[in-house]
């Protein structure tokens, strides 16, 4: 048999493998320059494009140190079990909106918490996704409790 194939080198196949196989996954297009991955999330009407965080040291640091969280994007806590969650502004720099989420609907809003504040904010109920976005975004767009929710 006369095959291309058979004739490429043992030495040059696992090469080559790494590259087909490595080929079709994430681009750089597909993270964020922290270096987690984007999904779109739509809540109500609205898409958002957010970062998605999962690894417990994710979790912790969230969106802490940054400058700012342009319009449009947020970030989506992956949260392991579905419980209240409780979250705080450690070391941010500007204000969010809370958007707790359960899969299929939004289940609870906290809305405009600015960046020094000292409390913790809880969920209302057990959730299992927290998307986190600019300040005034769930008054911009009408979020409401009960609005679907998909990522």
């Amino acid at each position: 048999m006369n095959s291309f194939y058979l004739r490429i080198p043992f030495w040059l196949i696992i090469p080559l493998c790494f590259l087909v196989a490595t080929s079709g996954g994430s681009s750089a297009e597909d993270r964020s320059e922290y270096g987690n991955p984007f999904t779109w999330v739509t809540v109500g009407q609205v898409k958002v494009k957010a970062e998605v965080v999962q690894s417990p040291p994710k979790l912790y640091l969230g969106l802490s140190h940054r400058k700012e969280l342009p319009e449009g994007q947020g970030m989506l806590f992956v949260m392991p079990p579905k419980r209240v969650q409780r979250f705080c502004m450690r070391d941010m720099q500007f204000p969010l909106d809370f958007i707790w989420l359960v899969p299929g609907k939004v289940a609870g809003l906290a809305r405009n918490v600015p960046a020094d504040y000292q409390g913790a904010i809880n969920s209302p109920e057990p959730v299992t996704h927290v998307l986190e976005v600019p300040a005034g975004f769930i008054d911009r767009y009408g979020i409401k409790v009960g609005d679907s929710a998909e990522w």
